[in-house]
């Protein structure tokens, strides 16, 4: 069993020797071979829907390790809730196996919240690879990403919880990050993608506007790369009723 791994404000993290123990389950598979397919453009903005308990912190980790960490992308992570800055946090730190990123000899991640135990935005450093950041704490003060930002051509956001991104505040930080960066890729990650009012459901599909079909990248569709069902988990004995 994986031990805990304390998560601190900030740090350097060198590959880990050996492989990963944790498998995949065929649902995370295919969400990442969906995210492979949607990653051939230079800029989207998709959905990925796993219920609670299917492994969404893990599922796009794993990935952001293999397509933007280990190619030297930045990646910006924002949620709303401090749990779930710190769970990012760990898991970015606990799977960071060399098999998963041969390519560097290291990465530096920051996470920024009002949190004592947190940074704050004046602590982000240009030399920081990923950036896991409370939405007020951004919100607030977002002309501190511009020097981090400057010269990136390409970025890969984060929404976590995202049926939260039709709320102001989330909505002005993707205009913002979408202003300053020409290729954006965003991924909002939720459980519950229809669950919020049907007004909000199309500002959702406003903001979220790609996804993959049978496949093949779809544009101005449901703006969904995966789906899949608690009923489906449960089905599949992955989750208990």
């Amino acid at each position: 069993m994986n031990t805990t791994v304390e998560t601190k404000a900030n740090g350097i993290v060198s590959p880990k020797k050996g492989s990963n123990s944790r498998s995949l389950y065929e649902h995370q598979k295919k969400a990442m071979n969906n995210l492979d397919i949607i990653n051939r453009n230079d800029s989207y903005s998709t959905l990925v829907v796993l219920p609670t308990g299917g492994g969404k912190t893990y599922t796009a980790a794993i990935w952001l390790l293999r397509n933007a960490i280990d190619n030297k992308k930045k990646i910006l992570w924002i949620a709303h809730r401090q749990t779930l800055l710190d769970q990012a946090a760990e898991t970015f730190q606990r799977y960071a196996y060399s098999e998963i990123i041969p390519s560097i000899s290291s990465f530096k991640y920051r996470v920024i919240s009002g949190a004592t135990e947190h940074d704050r935005m004046i602590d982000i450093d240009k030399k920081d690879d990923v950036l896991i950041v409370s939405k007020d704490s951004i919100g607030r003060n977002l002309s501190a990403l511009d020097g981090w930002l400057e010269g990136e051509d390409e970025l890969y956001f984060v929404v976590d919880e995202a049926h939260h991104s039709t709320a102001k505040t989330y909505r002005r930080i993707i205009d913002y990050v979408k202003g300053k960066v020409s290729h954006v890729k965003l991924i909002g990650l939720t459980a519950t993608p229809f669950r919020t009012a049907e007004s909000e459901q199309g500002l959702l599909a406003k903001i979220y506007t790609d996804g993959i079909e049978n496949g093949l990248f779809v544009h101005n569709d449901k703006g969904i790369t995966y789906q899949i069902s608690l009923k489906e988990l449960i089905n599949r004995q992955i989750l208990s009723q």
